[in-house]
């Protein structure tokens, strides 16, 4: 049967907060580990202390209203060879919250060695946290760490603490932190069992969980006399003197058969552990693919637009191409027309072709724009009207009443056509 650092209070205090008005969803979830992190609280003498160099593990599951805290701290323990440091916790459950309230903007000492980031996490809790440590000796090799495990130990007596922590607001928005503080208020959070589960620690060999009742009373002692730190005290064996008279030598009794105790799992306890780990990583596989769709389909909008985009281009360009050499072939056509007909009428004139065309606007429709027409030549603007010079070839348009050829002795001889003294027809 799976062991798990759980909590039941039978007589929960009232709710001093009202219930979250947030609705739960995932982007309230939270799932940061390993945060530096000072706790401070004032002990029995009144005094005010505080626990350096932890690290608070925070995990929030808002859809199935579900969540742990944890505190860490590195000791050197002589049962464990050097360098190495070994990692104490302390399990807050949800369970034993009574309050917990967010302070943004603190102003303690604590608060300005964590930096711009740092908030404070005040807890009142209805029964103090559980301390897990390893199942072999809890001997410090050291000085230092002996110091460390007192304090461990005094902080594992406290139901009212704060723990200030720094952590980036674009890792954790401040409105999750509210979020979960409404949430531990309103006593209806649960234990992750995941995280609460102690048999995985400690390389698998799994930890031991000391409650503050049963927590040992009597403080360690300066330098290396550390040997029974966080220990219970054995009992004191009776004098000798005191022993019955006679009894010098007890006759050892036979040896007794130690019953194997075959473990009998809680079918139903196992089971819900499962569940609750198998719920932990499918929400965290969904919301892995969740990000993976999302990154998916902004990408995919990005190419469709590009590519968009760019046949637009493409058909623009071909579009205007072609327009293009439509208009050229037309005016071409046109112009080879007109100069057919000028050829066909075979006039005879013996005036130069040197002249001025003077194009007049219709005057019964008393229009005032320019007169389009087709023609080769030179083209300026004089006050009465559009001029052409050098005219070689011209098609009326239905704004051209009349055309009149007059000679320009300034304007150079131009061999053909011959001078054009008719009306054109109107098209």
């Amino acid at each position: 049967m799976s062991s798990t650092a759980s909590d039941s209070d039978p007589d929960p205090a009232p709710t001093t907060t009202p219930p979250p008005t947030l609705i739960p969803t995932a982007n309230l979830d939270i799932d940061v580990t390993a945060q530096p992190a000072v706790v401070a609280w004032r002990g029995c003498d009144g005094e005010d202390q505080s626990l350096p160099q932890l690290n608070l593990d925070l995990h929030y599951n808002a859809r199935s209203n579900k969540a742990f805290f944890k505190l860490r701290l590195a000791v050197a323990l002589k049962a464990h060879p050097r360098p190495r440091k070994t990692t104490l916790f302390l399990f807050i459950h949800p369970e034993r919250i009574r309050t917990v309230t967010l302070n943004e903007s603190p102003c303690s000492a604590e608060a300005k060695t964590l930096g711009p980031d740092a908030f404070c996490l005040r807890f009142d809790l209805k029964r103090a946290p559980a301390l897990v440590v390893p199942k072999d000796s809890l001997a410090p090799r050291n000085q230092t760490s002996g110091s460390m495990l007192d304090s461990l130990r005094a902080l594992a007596q406290q139901t009212t603490f704060a723990v200030y922590s720094s952590i980036p607001c674009r890792t954790l928005p401040k409105r999750r932190l509210l979020s979960l503080c409404e949430a531990a208020s309103s006593d209806g959070l649960r234990s992750i069992a995941a995280h609460s589960n102690i048999t995985s620690l400690y390389a698998g060999i799994g930890g031991k969980v000391i409650e503050a009742d049963t927590l040992g009373i009597s403080a360690t002692a300066a330098g290396y006399g550390h040997d029974t730190a966080l220990e219970l005290p054995p009992g004191n064996p009776p004098a000798y003197n005191e022993l019955p008279a006679g009894s010098q030598r007890p006759e050892p009794s036979p040896p007794k058969k130690r019953r194997r105790s075959s473990p009998q799992p809680s079918i139903a306890v196992d089971r819900k552990y499962i569940e609750d780990i198998c719920a932990h990583i499918i929400d965290s596989k969904l919301a892995d693919l969740r990000r993976d769709v999302t990154k998916q389909l902004q990408d995919l909008e990005t190419r469709v637009i590009g590519y968009v985009d760019e046949n637009l281009c493409a058909q623009r360009k071909d579009i205007t191409e072609d327009i293009g050499d439509k208009i050229e072939d037309e005016y071409y056509g046109l112009k080879l027309d007109l100069q057919n007909y000028y050829i066909n009428r075979g006039t005879d004139s013996k005036e130069p072709p040197d002249a001025i065309v003077t194009l007049l606007a219709n005057t019964k429709n008393e229009r005032t724009a320019s007169t389009p027409c087709i023609l080769e030549g030179n083209l300026e603007y004089s006050r009465d009207g559009p001029v052409v010079l050098g005219v070689y070839c011209l098609i009326g348009t239905p704004d051209l009443e009349e055309v009149e050829l007059r000679n320009h002795a300034e304007t150079s001889v131009v061999q053909e056509p011959p001078r054009i003294s008719t009306r054109l027809r109107r098209t």
